[in-house]
């Protein structure tokens, strides 16, 4: 028997990243939970809109996204719950400059380097999510 779970998030579980790029010429960390394939070549990332690493992103229109392992969770969940403009995250994890330009984190098993090509802003639901 089938049952319609309704508009929620679903498709769990997607493996939590850290994107790196740089906020005005400086190393800023994030952890992102949402991350889905749109296409053979492409992949989104769902940030809050107010998060500081977005202003990095419009900056620099490059990302790397970061696999996290089981030794950088403790940090992994720092660079979450901090905010870069209240906070320098630029050494919660030793990087280097990916050959893209962007910083990769050395430990992290897989690492893809991200070139920004659209950047698209949802409205907030008009549905309430509580049942």
């Amino acid at each position: 028997m089938k049952k319609n779970i309704g508009n929620v998030l679903a498709l769990y579980p997607t493996p939590a990243v850290v994107v790196g790029t740089e906020v005005n010429g400086k190393v800023n960390w994030l952890l992102v939970a949402h991350v889905g394939i749109i296409g053979h070549d492409r992949i989104m990332l769902s940030m809050f809109k107010k998060h500081y690493t977005n202003e990095g992103v419009k900056q620099t229109g490059k990302v790397s996204v970061n696999i996290v392992n089981e030794a950088m969770l403790e940090r992994a969940d720092y660079v979450g719950c901090v905010s870069g403009a209240k906070a320098d995250k630029s050494d919660a994890f030793v990087w280097h400059k990916g050959e893209a330009g962007t910083p990769v984190i050395d430990e992290s098993p897989l690492v893809m380097e991200c070139e920004v090509v659209d950047n698209y802003e949802t409205r907030p639901s008009t549905t309430s999510s509580a049942r």
